[in-house]
């Protein structure tokens, strides 16, 4: 923890608080009956907590740790330009793919190719993120995700 940490903490803790004062204005209203800015105050009101986590940490361990390296060197230039292209694809695809073969196959990019994890890894967890985020979406928020290609399945 360094002075990049110093850095950041207090950005989003100066971030957190002014979003903090604009939701409040937004109005709050109750637990049962929320208002416009109900949300953001209280996800703001995390976002200082831990930013105020990273400064306090920062502040206690003051020496730099770790080997330090160009954030931006080739190699995680083209790791960040491959994602947003996925990214991108994703998000293009959606609609006439469908959500489930998409979010797999992002998931097996990312974690196959991008961060070059072992095959079993890259398919348990790519199947487990597309059916939990299938499960929240779809059955427990009841949204409507895209089927796709899987339109016939309708499931």
């Amino acid at each position: 923890m360094g002075r990049a940490d110093r850095i950041s903490g207090i950005f989003w803790l100066c971030f957190a608080i002014l979003m903090i004062i604009q939701s409040y204005y937004l109005g709050l209203g109750t637990l049962h009956k929320p208002g416009p800015g109900f949300l953001f105050f209280w996800v703001n009101i995390v976002l200082a907590i831990m930013s105020l986590i990273v400064l306090i940490r920062a502040w206690v361990n003051k020496k730099e740790e770790g080997p330090q390296y160009a954030l931006f060197g080739t190699q995680n230039v083209l790791k960040i330009i491959f994602v947003l292209v996925s990214l991108f694809l994703y998000v293009l695809l959606m609609e006439t793919v469908g959500f489930i073969p998409v979010t797999l196959l992002l998931f097996i990019f990312l974690l196959g190719i991008i961060e070059k994890k072992k095959w079993y890894y890259t398919a348990f967890v790519s199947i487990l993120v597309t059916v939990i985020s299938y499960l929240i979406f779809e059955t427990w928020l009841q949204s409507q995700l895209p089927k796709g290609l899987l339109d016939f399945l309708r499931f």
